[in-house]
């Protein structure tokens, strides 16, 4: 259940960990949407655990996870030369992991109501 998260959250934590990283700012909040992207990417991963769990969490228990994760990626980030933490980030963060939690959830029920064999629809003979 947990591995691709897992292995999504040691990519983030080398990011987070990378001193002094060339970081573009082509406009104001730029870092901001990168934060979003790269979170939603976990967002997906958590869900998709999810998805394949014997017996799945709940939904909040795997946003808190996110959440939880981006705040002490915020906090990590303290302690590494040329990082500061920012609760916007934070909220970039979570706000991400919202997106792609979110994503993998509309999918997964567009799927599996495309599946459905009847599609809705009553056939007179």
């Amino acid at each position: 259940m947990w591995g691709p998260a897992a292995a999504w959250a040691v990519v983030l934590f080398l990011l987070s960990a990378w001193p002094d990283p060339p970081i573009p700012s082509w406009f104001y909040g730029s870092d901001k949407i990168a934060h979003a992207g790269l979170y939603s990417v976990f967002g997906v991963a958590l869900a998709y655990g999810r998805v394949g769990a014997p017996a799945p969490p709940p939904h909040w228990t795997m946003i808190f996870v996110g959440a939880l994760y981006g705040g002490t990626d915020e906090w990590h980030q303290g302690f590494v030369r040329g990082r500061t933490p920012d609760w916007g980030d934070w909220l970039a963060d979570l706000t991400g992991v919202l997106l792609g939690y979110t994503l993998v959830l509309v999918l997964v029920g567009w799927l599996a109501t495309s599946r459905a064999t009847d599609h809705g629809v009553d056939v007179a003979d």
